[in-house]
């Protein structure tokens, strides 16, 4: 049994009935020797994952495991939150939503909710594709700072879907755009006649962030609708960001809408996502 292994295992002696234990309950629990037990426990003091007391002796959870606790609670909580606001756009414009992570310069698509709208085109969980080339990547990819977008991104970025290149500086300054206005979208970049408007959240810490999206048709109806969509993406977005304490949706956002042609395509994004 490894020592990681066995540091687990302490941890789990742990709960809200027994919140503080001896060396010697510790032992008796995961059915090893005191001696190794008590070095354990020294060694995961040292590093923060218990606390001792220091008139009884006894340990407790420490605050890096209080601290990873809070980062997975507050995962939870936005994911949660844009779940059910993604929820809530299906429902009310009828189109498919997608929640979706960034990973280095790639999307990872997370959840998805199809609408009722018969014509759709959907995009399974766990799609990944170039950031730069979706709403909800270019939604997360604006709340890196350029420092880090120069290291992630190559100078010309390649989508070999399309055959499309696109010059860094192009992005960097739609992604200056995002930033101002608190939304970006795509258009009609892999399938012909869809597009998506999208937003991102984060945690009050920075460590988390999550981006959603409508997909829609880019018929006439939606075309009408999608100044309303953009309204109902940002209320959502500010609502959780606020909720979160998301320093970009704290600070507020004007929310302004520019309009979107489709010559104007290959700036504004390859996928419908």
């Amino acid at each position: 049994m490894s020592s990681l292994t066995t540091a687990i295992d302490i941890l789990h002696c742990f709960s809200p009935e027994t919140p503080e234990l001896r060396v010697s309950d510790v032992a008796r629990r995961v059915a090893i020797p005191k001696s190794t037990v008590s070095r354990l426990l020294k060694e995961m003091l040292h590093h923060g994952l218990v606390e001792q007391d220091s008139r009884s002796r006894r340990y407790r959870p420490g605050p890096l495991a209080f601290r990873l606790g809070t980062l997975y609670q507050a995962h939870l909580q936005i994911l949660d939150l844009v779940d059910a606001a993604v929820e809530d756009l299906v429902e009310e414009f009828g189109l498919t939503g997608y929640v979706g992570i960034l990973d280095e310069s790639e999307v990872v698509i997370l959840r998805v909710r199809q609408g009722t709208y018969p014509v759709r085109f959907v995009l399974e969980a766990g799609f990944r594709g170039p950031a730069f080339a979706t709403a909800i990547g270019k939604a997360l990819l604006a709340r890196l700072d350029d420092g880090t977008l120069n290291r992630i991104l190559p100078p010309v970025l390649v989508h070999g879907t399309t055959k499309l290149s696109l010059p860094r500086q192009e992005l960097l300054d739609e992604l200056d755009e995002t930033r101002h206005q608190g939304w970006t979208e795509s258009v009609e970049r892999i399938v012909f006649g869809f597009g998506a408007v999208g937003a991102a959240v984060g945690t009050a810490d920075g460590r988390q962030s999550l981006a959603f999206c409508l997909s829609y048709p880019t018929n006439a109806h939606f075309e009408e609708q999608r100044d309303v969509m953009v309204d109902r993406i940002l209320q959502c977005a500010r609502a959780i960001g606020q909720k979160c304490g998301d320093p970009f949706w704290m600070r507020g956002r004007s929310g302004g809408k520019r309009t979107i042609t489709k010559a104007d395509g290959v700036r504004e994004g390859l996928i419908a996502v």
